[in-house]
């Protein structure tokens, strides 16, 4: 019995300690995580919005507290099937006082491997900026290039358009709307895509709306 009570109290002694040093190198290294996570946001923000000053939180129903309910709602209501597909974050690009663009933050969660996190970055008048890439577990060679590869995101680039499609013939330097897969990685392609055009369905919403970040700047 005395045993029992003892080796109890050692693994009650082991247990205690090791939550405490859990708990320790959580504190130490929260911080500079959060820091690391914020600069890499910022990095991506300016990558696709690349004249900004600065970048702000919006105001009202896409405020950062907000914007993930606000989207999924706008995402339910398209007649296109996002259910795979969450926004979690968008933020006003500043230049001289006055919202140029819009950065939109986006989860895909049909990639061939997993998630795929990037942003993408709109003008006021809808042109797409640009799109960074912030995590991505695709196969490598395949459709991994996506990230390493720029000519596959760089077809976004300059265009405007209301929905863009995947298309695997070639064809898709014939329209704004058309994007060429790339070979071998349709299902890479097309969550992107999919991806891409939730920000784009988030970004009309925000169109309509006389939006103003938190600091009270509106569009030019």
């Amino acid at each position: 019995m005395k045993n029992i009570i003892k080796d109890a109290c050692i693994l009650f002694a082991i247990t205690l300690v090791a939550g405490i040093l859990l708990g320790l190198v959580y504190n130490v290294t929260k911080d500079p995580i959060a820091q690391q996570n914020e600069k890499a946001k910022q990095k991506a923000y300016q990558e696709v919005i690349a004249d900004a000053d600065k970048f702000e939180a919006l105001d009202g129903s896409y405020a950062s507290d907000k914007v993930a309910e606000t989207a999924k709602a706008v995402l339910s209501a398209s007649a296109t099937d996002f259910s795979k597909d969450d926004v979690s974050e968008v933020v006003a690009g500043i230049k001289n006082g006055k919202i140029i663009g819009f950065v939109v933050t986006v989860v895909a969660h049909d990639g061939y491997g997993g998630d795929i996190k990037f942003s993408v970055g709109l003008s006021t008048d809808g042109t797409y900026l640009g799109t960074s890439i912030l995590t991505i577990s695709e196969t490598a060679g395949l459709g991994m290039r996506a990230k390493q590869d720029p000519s596959f995101l760089a077809q976004f680039n300059g265009t405007k358009a209301s929905e863009y499609k995947v298309v695997t013939d070639g064809t898709g330097s014939s329209s704004d709307s058309s994007i060429d897969a790339i070979g071998g990685s349709t299902v890479t392609s097309k969550a992107i895509t999919k991806g891409v055009n939730a920000a784009l369905a988030v970004y009309a919403d925000l169109a309509k709306a006389n939006v103003k970040t938190v600091g009270g700047v509106s569009v030019e």
